[in-house]
Order: C-alpha cells, then sequence, then structure tokens
C-alpha cells in the first residue's frame, strides 16, 4: 500500500473511501448509529471473521448508544471522552490517515469515524481464530513440560513470559512484508544479552525486503543467506522451554506470527544435538545419551560413502570371510555399488516424504510397505544387495537420533557427498571432503559466533554443557555468557 492519503471530515467520503482501498470486500462489515446527546453520526468499520463481536457489541456499541455524551465545542474533546469515558476497550489508537486505518482493519482493530471529524479512533478487537495449544511436535520428550507453540505470536510470546518472569525480558514488535504486514517480534534478557549481536539481527532486519512473511523460515533464509552453507545458522524449536532456556544464556529469540517455531540466534554446531530431555533426567551413571548422539551422527555421514568406497577401490583391505560374503550378493545385482547406494538412499527420503504429508492412517501403510515389502522385493528380485539395503536403512535409523530436523537435512546432502566422493576417489575423496568440511565448518559464523565454539576456538570454561554435561547447579548459577568472538577471546586471556 503506497501514497499517504489524508482522512476527510465527512462521514460518507471516508467510508467510500476505505470501501474502495479494499475493493468492496465483502466481509467488511459498516455499523451506523447516532450518539446520542450529540446529535452526530458515526460509524464503526471491522472485519468480520478476525474480530471479537461480543466485544465489539459489549464494550463498543451498547456504551455509544446508552451513554449520553455531553456537548462538546470540539472534535478533540469529544474524542477524549468517548477515549475514556465511553468506549471500553483495552487498546486505543488515533488514526488520521486512511491508507493506515485500512491496514488497521486487517489487523482486527475496529475503527469509530465520527461525522465532521477527520480523526479516527482505533480500538484493538482482535480475535484470530486458531488452534489452541497442544503437544509440541517437532521435539518430543519422555519427561518434561509437554507444551507447544501455535501460531498466535503473542500466545506464544505469553508462553515463554510464563517461565522467565523477569523485569529485564525485553520484547520489540515491527511489521515486515509489503503485502502480508507480519508482526515479528524480538525477544531477549537485557543484562545477559550480547548487545553486538543483538545490533547485527536488528540492522539485518531493518535491511529485510520481502513481498511476503508467511513462516519463521523466510526470515531465517534472508538473515543467514550470506553464509551458503549446508549447515543451519539459527535454531528452530517449537518448545517454550527451549526458548526460555536460551534466552536465559544471553540468545535471542524472534517470534514471527502465523509460524509455530521460533527463531533462535545465534547458534553454534553443538546446540543441535541438545534436547529438553539432557536437563530433565539424572545425568549419572556411564552413558552419555548427547556424546552418543554426537557419535551416531558422525557414523551416519560416514557410513554409505565409506562402503562404497571399499566396494568399488578398497576391497582388498578387507577380511575375507566379509569380502566374500559382500561379492556373493553382488554376483547378480545389476548396479554400480555406488548407483545403488544413491538409489535406495532418494527411496528412502521419499518413503519419508510420502508419510509425512499423506494422512496418519495412509501414512503407517505406505511406510509398512516401503520399509519392509519393498525392500524385501528388491532383495529377492536381485535389484539390490542386502547389505547395500541395511547400511542404507542403518543410516537413516542413525540420522534420526538427531532431534533438530534442520540438522537431518543437512546430514543427507552431506551423506550424498561423502558417496560421491568415495565413487569418484575411494577413501582419499572422503579424507579430502572431510578436510573441506572441517575448513567449512570452522570457517562459519552464526552472526559473529564462531559456529564450532566452545571447540574451536577452545574455550575450557565454556565446554560445561557440551558434548558431555556437567552438573546443572553449576551451570544454571554461572553468570559468564560470552557470544561475539571478540568477547570469547577476553575470555580465555582471563
Amino acid at each position: 500500500m503506497t501514497g499517504n492519503k489524508d482522512t476527510s471530515s465527512v462521514l460518507g467520503n471516508n467510508i467510500n473511501a476505505i470501501k474502495k482501498i479494499l475493493g468492496e470486500s465483502s466481509d467488511l462489515q459498516i455499523r451506523n448509529i447516532t450518539l446520542k446527546g450529540q446529535d452526530k453520526k458515526a460509524a464503526m468499520l471491522f472485519i468480520d471473521g478476525i474480530v471479537d463481536s461480543d466485544g465489539i457489541q459489549e464494550y463498543i456499541i451498547e456504551p455509544l448508544l446508552t451513554y449520553q455524551i455531553p456537548f462538546f465545542q470540539s472534535d478533540e474533546e469529544l474524542l477524549s471522552f468517548m477515549e475514556t469515558a465511553v468506549i471500553q476497550t483495552k487498546n486505543m489508537t488515533r488514526v488520521e490517515n486512511i491508507n493506515l486505518a485500512s491496514v488497521e482493519l486487517l489487523t482486527g482493530k475496529t475503527l469509530l469515524i465520527v461525522d465532521k471529524c477527520s480523526t479516527f479512533l482505533s480500538t484493538d478487537t482482535t480475535k484470530w481464530n486458531g488452534r489452541s495449544i497442544e503437544s509440541a511436535k517437532g521435539q518430543r520428550v519422555a519427561k518434561g513440560p509437554d507444551q507447544g507453540f501455535n501460531e498466535n505470536r503473542s500466545t506464544n510470546i505469553s508462553l515463554v513470559r510464563k517461565i522467565i518472569k523477569n523485569t529485564n525480558v525485553r520484547v520489540t514488535t515491527k511489521q515486515y512484508g509489503t503485502n502480508t504486514h507480519t508482526d515479528i517480534s524480538v525477544m531477549y534478557l537485557e543484562n545477559v544479552v550480547d548487545k553486538q549481536v543483538l545490533q547485527t539481527i536488528y540492522d539485518r532486519l531493518d535491511r529485510l525486503h520481502l513481498d511476503a512473511v508467511l513462516e519463521a523460515n523466510y526470515i531465517e533464509s534472508v538473515l543467514t543467506k550470506e553464509s551458503m552453507s549446508f549447515f543451519p545458522l539459527m535454531l528452530n524449536t517449537d518448545r517454550p522451554d527451549v526458548v526460555a532456556a536460551e534466552i536465559l544464556e544471553g540468545k535471542i529469540a524472534i517470534f514471527v506470527d502465523g509460524s509455530p517455531y521460533v527463531l533462535i540466534a545465534p547458534a553454534v554446531f553443538i546446540q543441535f544435538f541438545q534436547t529438553p530431555e539432557d536437563y530433565y533426567f539424572s545425568n549419572t551413571g556411564f552413558i552419555n545419551t548427547r556424546l552418543i548422539r554426537f557419535c551416531l551422527y558422525f557414523i551416519s555421514l560416514y557410513l554409505p560413502g565409506i562402503y562404497v568406497a571399499f566396494m568399488t577401490y578398497h576391497a582388498n583391505l578387507l577380511p575375507v570371510k566379509l569380502l566374500v560374503g559382500f561379492v556373493s550378493q553382488r554376483e547378480l545385482v545389476p548396479f554400480p555399488t555406488s548407483l545403488e547406494v544413491t538409489i535406495l538412499i532418494f527411496v528412502i527420503i521419499a518413503i519419508n516424504e510420502s508419510s509425512t504429508r499423506l494422512q496418519q492412517n495412509i501414512a503407517v501403510t505406505i511406510s509398512i510397505f516401503g520399509g519392509i515389502i519393498l525392500g524385501q522385493s528388491a532383495i529377492e528380485a536381485q535389484l539390490v544387495a542386502p547389505a547395500s539395503l541395511v547400511i542404507v536403512s542403518l543410516t537413516y535409523i542413525l540420522l534420526s537420533v538427531i532431534p533438530i530436523y534442520q540438522l537431518r537435512i543437512t546430514g543427507a546432502n552431506i551423506i550424498l557427498c561423502f558417496v560421491v566422493a568415495g565413487a569418484a576417489l575411494g577413501l582419499y575423496g572422503i579424507a579430502l571432503l572431510s578436510l573441506l568440511l572441517l575448513v567449512h565448518i570452522c570457517s562459519l559464523r552464526s552472526f559473529g559466533v564462531p559456529y564450532l565454539s566452545p571447540f574451536a576456538p577452545f574455550v575450557a570454561h565454556d565446554l560445561k554443557d557440551s558434548a558431555i554435561q556437567i552438573s546443572l547447579v553449576e551451570m544454571t548459577n554461572d553468570e559468564s555468557h560470552f557470544m561475539s568472538e571478540e568477547t570469547m577471546e577476553e575470555t580465555n586471556e582471563k
């Protein structure tokens, strides 16, 4: 919506102007009234379906029709009186621009226009229809809070505020998207946030030029587009407890209206292996689930590529019994190992996608058919070797232990790269690609924070919540919160 257009003092002209801007929309509701004691006509305008109709009737229409409004010499006095003594809504603003008034209507506000008055009253009557608070779907846990975000930004912020009752919590909201005017809120803890990182995020948001913002990924794509990397540089979560924990550590949360996922920045690599259960179960015994997750992820990255490399170039390095088994399985298989593994990876991706998109009862059938019947039939038809199917299936299972879906997508891309490297150069290709990958990940920065911190650069003090987790008491009572690379260098000097 471009250009500025001042309001008129003629009631009919204002109504016609708004109707023209909204294209004579059928859900634009107009309620004409006469102010009692003023002998003045007025009109209320709102969009049906996005307002609280009962609230409009009880707190706006009834007071205006029943209250004896005294006579005032000026329109300013009349509007001030209606604001303070007649209309009973919680928020109210004044509007003196037709285009801005139209935007107010589209956000669920109700406009009160009085004849011979060029200033409108905009009252907050927004009531978006949406789903209630449900369990988190992105990060399910066996123990801990069972609440997840929904598509209402205000509700999501309130869920985090319920956990962090702190006067240092700051929330700033601004609209983005020239067509959608989507509300985006930035939430952080004033006394622990890194001001440099915060300013970087604000600067990038100010440079945001999008026609539409429909989901949090629109913001993430723009904020991190300079990295050109497989690896996610912002954390996505639909759990209020995760967002609250990250904010308490000095991170910044970005809420996008219409999205049940909240963005966390900056994000480092080790964060994507952390789950809420790491903090909700007692960390005693010899089994460290986070470290196991970390190891299984790297096994899943290398397993198909190393298998292809050995079967293509280094079969003589395998034990004789294992080699004989592999060779006998592949005797009648028509495809080379690299193509066979690649096809199987894409088949598993297709099964996963279909089970995600289809209805739940059909998805179960597809998963069983694809995972058991199709695999067994392919082996019996000698289209694939049993070992290849086992390797790819095991890779998918190991990759699934990662709690954050973004890193699983990254893993799938890296696996394909290792398969190509193994098929082209064998173990030398795997080693070369590993070196390139390590150099790339060491060079990554998430809003100025090294992606591999606290490992590279090494900060011993911050290893308390990395691959191995120490006592919760020591972590929660720790007042040091480094964010930017410069601050970490100061920490190392100390």
